[in-house]
């Protein structure tokens, strides 16, 4: 029970990665709060887990605030949080739309900025805290027509540096790097992604609970002692050589 009595907002998850953390989190004794743009789906995994949900689009400085209003009202603080919630897109730098770019650095960056801004200062009233940024390799090599979300990426690790500097010595601020993540089924059929698959040294496509055991560790009493760090979860693929998407 590494995380037990805490109250742990993660974003974005009712899917995939956010979904393994806000699971790995109520297992380690969290009580979380299950967020996504649709609230069925908040509720459903809410449910499912013994927490509470809020349904809100982070882009949105007004519903974030009413989110985080929330959570000071039924529990009184905040411990935890991860920013996860993310929107992939395609298209390179000539290719692009202004709304395009726009729409998916509002979502992947400033979104985890007013996260960021509202429970740090619940955090800071209580004198202590944990806030993790989940990136993407392709925030620090780039990725060919991902030219928005390769950006985002790259400037999510910046604000977690940032973030870390300006936030200690009461919170700690960290990142994880996912790598190519998929669910059981595909990490059993490689084929179509071999090219991939052979620079990832571990020989294997991650899980979301590879990434959710990393954010257990990094949100609990046992990383103290660790700010400022952005961990890849990748199977050591982010300096390994070769090219290819990531998330």
């Amino acid at each position: 029970m590494l995380l037990k009595d805490k109250i742990a907002l993660v974003t974005g998850s009712t899917h995939n990665i956010g979904l393994a953390i806000a699971r790995a989190f109520a297992r380690e004794g969290a009580k979380v709060v299950v967020h996504s743009r649709h609230e069925a789906d908040a509720k459903k995994i809410a449910e499912e887990i013994g927490g509470d949900f809020f349904a809100a689009d982070v882009s949105d400085a007004e519903q974030v605030k009413a989110m985080f209003d929330q959570v000071k009202t039924k529990h009184g603080g905040l411990d935890i949080l991860v920013n996860n919630v993310a929107h992939s897109s395609k298209g390179g730098i000539l290719d692009i739309t202004l709304e395009e770019w726009n729409r998916i650095l509002a979502i992947n960056l400033t979104g985890y900025f007013l996260c960021i801004q509202h429970a740090a200062k619940m955090m800071k009233a209580q004198g202590k805290g944990s806030i993790i940024n989940i990136s993407a390799g392709s925030g620090e090599r780039s990725s060919p027509g991902g030219a928005a979300y390769s950006v985002s990426k790259g400037a999510v690790n910046s604000l977690t540096r940032q973030a870390a500097a300006d936030l200690a010595p009461a919170i700690r601020v960290n990142g994880l790097i996912s790598g190519l993540v998929g669910t059981p089924i595909g990490a059993k059929d490689m084929g179509s992604r071999k090219p991939e698959y052979d620079i990832i040294p571990l020989r294997r496509i991650g899980q979301p609970e590879d990434v959710a055991e990393a954010a257990v560790f990094l949100a609990s009493d046992n990383a103290s002692y660790i700010t400022n760090s952005i961990i890849p979860v990748d199977g050591g693929r982010l300096n390994s050589m070769g090219s290819g998407s990531s998330r």
